[in-house]
């Protein structure tokens, strides 16, 4: 427990923030979204945004393992092209003999590029690349490049914890936090994380930050940190984000969707409050059920359970009493999407308890999710089949900009966990469909290897989509004309990731694992600006959408968007941009959980 704070009010910067903020959100901005008004001028100067028309070298800022793919990009090259780049050694210079290695050119999905492959080269070091006049950023070459920047994501969810202050982050807040809805009811729903750029508490991005911690503490547990502090900081960090949504469980065992989300969808509970409840500013919860939330908060409870069962099995039990009310209550059923967070929910809760009835549970929706791959080649083409659709009502493909690979994660988790059943080997042969005849002819048509967004039929909007045969198109990025609500994608290349990750071990091919690096890699520098996309990692970082906190290191941004004509576009411009620069849950998420795996 914490101190009884003085109201923030009596703290001159935070007052001052409180103002700004009332007289932005109320004076000038109304009750109606922040976000929609942001008007015309803005949009058409994001839609016309394109990546930059001179070269760069892209290559990933946080480096490379020893033993994995190592790729160098060069986007524009100049005429005529370099036909070789140098490797340069930054702590040895003397005693290291440059390397030099082919480039080859590749004119692809997003233009003309040359392609360099150092992958043989294995040296542990600090590296830096040329190409004629130009220079890389500099770079590791070690086994624990990805692991140590693991602490920089845990700063970030630490800074974003509501009802507590943060310090050099924000003072205490939201010790009001809520009043329903629909009857405007008083219920404690302190405590937990702020979802993003702002302060909103939604239930399905912020437990990406327990999905995260419980999976680093499960994984790779004391070797996460090599500062020696084991998995403490992780464990007491999740109880702070849990004790939150512990809270928005009703009695009746479902599980309340935000608090602060705003009354209509809008952004009026954007704000900081007084701390004082009854008053103005009070903010408000949605009490509505959507049952991804459900299928995500039994999951989350079952891991806890089984994550606390050594070092606090008290509080293991309470999490997964918590996820089994919300399993009695809820109904496993839904889209794909939701299909996948079911699937691995019944499987957490069978390790947890052993009960049968949970690995027939597993058992079954996993089969309702198969049935749902489409295993032909379908719309008049034999490029792509193994992807999804996204329902058993919708025959259009599925396509998600946070949970994209995650059907194909939960078949394989289930082939793993319960190898004995029948269904097994056809659970894990569609994971290995989805991949060899999706996911690599996918990501083979752009010098970056990323997995385009999603495939469609024909073209839904106004806007351009890429042809790939017959009747299916394609876009690398969300449409732009469909709704306001478009962003970037490291939420959707770290889950597929993290799908990769998991197939390599299981399958034996390495190549997988270094398919899912280059998906990391993209938000790590390896794209068309150079720019890493992690506050406080790397360079050329754009300066993020974080409206009432400001930097926030460890911090991913929702990244690389696409325009009209899906050209990647990042406001590189000080333009405060959310839909590339904001700061989201999701991207750290995902991140975190498929460095745990790699």
């Amino acid at each position: 427990m914490v101190d009884p704070p003085k109201r923030i009010t009596d703290n001159c910067i935070a007052e001052r923030i409180v103002m700004m903020n009332r007289r932005f959100f109320l004076g000038v901005l109304g009750p109606a979204s922040a976000f929609a008004q942001q008007g015309p001028p803005r949009e058409e100067r994001v839609e016309k945004m394109t990546a930059p028309a001179s070269q760069t070298l892209a290559l990933c800022h946080v480096g490379f393992l020893p033993r994995a793919g190592k790729i160098l990009v060069v986007r524009n090259p100049i005429s005529p092209a370099p036909a070789e780049f140098t490797l340069r050694n930054l702590v040895d210079p003397w005693g290291f003999k440059p390397r030099t290695f082919p480039l080859r050119e590749v004119n692809a999905d997003f233009g003309r590029h040359l392609v360099g492959d150092f992958s043989s080269f294995a040296d542990e070091g600090y590296y830096q690349i040329d190409v004629g006049a130009q220079r890389s950023v500099p770079f590791w070459i070690r086994e624990d490049v990805w692991r140590r920047i693991l602490p920089k994501a845990l700063n970030y969810i630490h800074s974003q914890r509501c009802g507590v202050a943060v310090p050099n982050v924000h003072p205490v807040c939201h010790l009001d936090d809520a009043k329903r809805r629909d009857n405007g009811e008083y219920v404690d729903t302190t405590g937990g994380w702020h979802d993003a750029g702002d302060l909103r508490k939604w239930m399905s991005a912020t437990m990406m930050n327990g999905f995260a911690l419980l999976h680093l503490a499960r994984n790779l547990g004391e070797k996460w940190n090599a500062d020696g502090s084991g998995t403490a900081p992780l464990l007491d960090e999740m109880k702070w984000g849990n004790r939150y949504f512990l809270k928005m469980q009703d009695p009746s065992g479902y599980v309340w969707h935000d608090v602060a989300g705003g009354v209509n969808g809008d952004n009026s509970d954007n704000h900081w409050t007084d701390n004082q409840v009854g008053t103005a500013d009070d903010r408000y919860i949605n009490t509505s059920r959507n049952m991804r939330i459900q299928a995500m908060f039994c999951y989350l409870q079952a891991l806890a359970a089984g994550v606390y069962r050594a070092t606090d099995p008290g509080y293991g039990q309470v999490c997964l009493a918590a996820g089994l009310r919300c399993w009695k209550a809820a109904k496993q059923e839904g889209g794909t999407g939701d299909l996948a967070w079911w699937v691995l929910a019944a499987i957490e809760l069978h390790r947890a308890t052993g009960r049968e009835e949970f690995r027939s549970a597993a058992v079954a929706l996993a089969g309702q999710l198969l049935q749902l791959q489409v295993t032909g080649y379908e719309h008049g083409q034999k490029i792509v089949r193994g992807y999804w659709r996204m329902s058993a009502a919708s025959p259009d493909p599925y396509a998600s900009p946070t949970d994209s690979a995650l059907p194909a994660y939960a078949l394989l988790e289930a082939g793993q966990a319960f190898r004995a059943d029948s269904g097994s080997r056809r659970w894990l042969d569609a994971v290995k469909m989805h991949i060899d005849d999706y996911l690599v002819p996918m990501t083979s048509r752009s010098p970056y290897r990323i997995l385009p967004y999603g495939l469609f039929v024909g073209t839904p909007t106004a806007e351009t989509y890429r042809p790939l045969a017959g009747g299916l198109t394609y876009r690398y990025f969300l449409p732009v004309r469909k709704q306001f609500w478009w962003q970037g994608l490291n939420a959707h290349l770290a889950c597929c990731a993290l799908l990769l990750f998991g197939a390599a071990k299981e399958f034996g091919e390495p190549e997988y694992r270094n398919l899912g690096l280059r998906q990391l890699e993209w938000t790590f520098g390896a794209n068309p600006f150079a720019a890493c996309l992690m506050t406080g990692e790397g360079a050329r970082n754009p300066y993020p959408y974080s409206r009432y906190v400001g930097l926030i290191p460890g911090g991913i941004m929702n990244g690389i968007a696409g325009n009209v004509q899906d050209e990647p576009v990042l406001d590189t411009e000080m333009g405060f941009d959310w839909r590339t620069l904001e700061y989201w849950s999701p991207h750290v998420g995902y991140f975190t959980w498929a460095v745990s795996a790699v």
